[in-house]
């Protein structure tokens, strides 16, 4: 597989996991805080997965 493909598979994998973080399938809810700092992350995330969509 090559580069960018796999670095977009692993940013796929970062926002399925912070995605299900913030669900409610979660034993323990998230506080307010958290919740808003792994936001910031996947918005991180989701920029660089953009970014190596471009490349693509």
């Amino acid at each position: 597989m090559s580069d960018v493909k796999q670095s977009l598979q692993t940013k796929l994998e970062q926002l399925e996991k912070g995605l299900f973080l913030m669900s409610q399938d979660r034993v323990r809810a998230l506080s307010t805080h958290e919740t808003v700092d792994l936001i910031e992350q996947l918005r991180d995330v989701v920029a660089a997965a953009k970014a190596d969509a471009n490349k693509l």
